[in-house]
This record gives structure tokens, sequence and C-alpha cells, in this order.
């Protein structure tokens, strides 16, 4: 893999209650890479996601995108944010406004695009997803994985460089996991570069270019899929595989 897309280096966070969050993290994403954040509820995996668009700040480290270091404060964060797809737990949709104009929203109000081409954009997206049919529905018609969907459809509706997953299936009842996961592996086989928080460990051991493992605070392992899931190094790492999967 070439072409440094995003990178930490020696990034620690502490909360303000003294909880250390992140201590001592580096961590380089390429282009085109998925790159899965593995380990136990408490570990640090999203804070350490929300670093890189510094939804949290460090408090000591550098996070490095295209080249640029975010922490500079000569830097304009958020013109460098619309390169990044977010997509959270929750789907924070507008619930007054339609699948269609969700999507079109940020697009028109950030970015100023025309009104007929982010239009023609954000229909291409939701069919993308596999919901083009939903376009005039309100989100309160939909189901949580339909919903997660057209998040994905939105963050992906501003043509980032890279998508951040927090966990994006958690809040999902089990039957609707699958259809979310379906569209993240379309993207993965696009080529989209993608950091991915995630308790399902099969798409982890499917599509993960790059499996890091983390553990208080701390990246413990990091590997291939066949690395992380056949021969982990890690003692600890082999203890949590054990807990979340029958067999590695």
């Amino acid at each position: 893999m070439q072409n440094k897309m995003i990178e930490l280096q020696n990034v620690s966070k502490t909360f303000k209650d003294g909880t250390i969050a992140l201590n001592q993290v580096s961590l380089t994403v390429c282009k085109g890479e998925v790159c899965v954040l593995i380990g136990p509820s408490g570990s640090g995996k999203s804070t350490l996601l929300r670093t890189l668009n510094l939804l949290e700040i460090p408090t000591i480290g550098e996070v490095i995108f295209e080249g640029v270091n975010l922490l500079d404060k000569n830097i304009d964060v958020n013109l460098h944010r619309q390169k990044m797809g977010m997509v959270f737990q929750g789907f924070h949709l507008f619930p007054h406004l339609t699948v269609l104009d969700n999507l079109m929203v940020a697009p028109l109000s950030i970015k100023k695009w025309d009104k007929e081409l982010t239009k023609i954009k954000a229909l291409e997206m939701l069919e993308k997803v596999g919901l083009l049919e939903k376009k005039s529905s309100y989100p309160n018609q939909l189901s949580g994985g339909q919903k997660q969907r057209i998040a994905i459809a939105r963050a992906l509706c501003m043509e980032p460089d890279i998508m951040l997953f927090d966990e994006p299936t958690s809040a999902l009842d089990p039957e609707l996991i699958g259809e979310v996961l379906q569209v993240m592996r379309v993207l993965a086989k696009t080529g989209m570069t993608m950091v991915v928080v995630t308790h399902e460990m099969g798409f982890a051991k499917e599509f993960g270019d790059k499996i890091v493992v983390m553990d208080e605070g701390k990246i413990i392992e990091e590997g291939t899929s066949d690395e992380v899931f056949n021969h982990p190094k890690n003692a600890r790492t082999l203890e949590f595989l054990r807990r979340v999967i029958d067999k590695i």
C-alpha cells in the first residue's frame, strides 16, 4: 500500500476527569485501504476514530491528513473535514426533511453546488445503497437499517476521500445488520479508503486490509486479516478473539 492518506503520530487523549483514552498511538492509513479497529469496549477505538477528523482534539501528538497537519492553527479544519465522510452509531438524519433533501443539505449549504447537479448526485447515491424508492420518504418511515444506509449515502454525497465508520451496526436489530454491511462491502470493493470501528468480526476478517487491535488506549497488535485472526502474537488479542468468535 502506498500513498499515506491519514497518519496519527504519537497521539494521546486525556479527558478532563483524568481518563486516558489514547496512550501514544501511531497509525497510518493508506489510500484505498480498509482499516478495521477492533478490541474490547472502552479500549479507545471510537476515540481514535474521532481524532482522525478532530471531533476529539488530541492532548498531544499530530494528525496528518493528505500531507496537512490538522492541528496546525493556520489550517481551516472544516475544509479538510469535507473530504471525510463520517457515519455514527446514531443516524443523525433531519426528521423534518425527506430522504432526498437530507442528502442534498450539505452539498448545497457547504459546497454550494448547483441544485440540479446535487439532486442527480443524491439520487445516484440512493441507488448505490439500494434505496432510490425511498427518496420521498421521511426518516420516521424507515427501518434502522434503511436509516443507516441513508446516512452512508448522505456522507458519500460529499464525495469524500475517506469514510469513517463508528460502529455503524451497533444500534441495529440483528436482522438489519446485514443490509448495512453489504453497502460497506460494496464500498470496500470499489476502493474507498475506510476506517471502521466494529464488533462485526466477519466483516473485519473478510474486508479488512489492516486489522488494528486496541486495548486500554493502545494499539496492541496490527497486521493483515490473516495475521491477526489466524496467527495473533499478543496474548490479549488471542483472549479477545476467543471471547468474540468461536474459533480462530
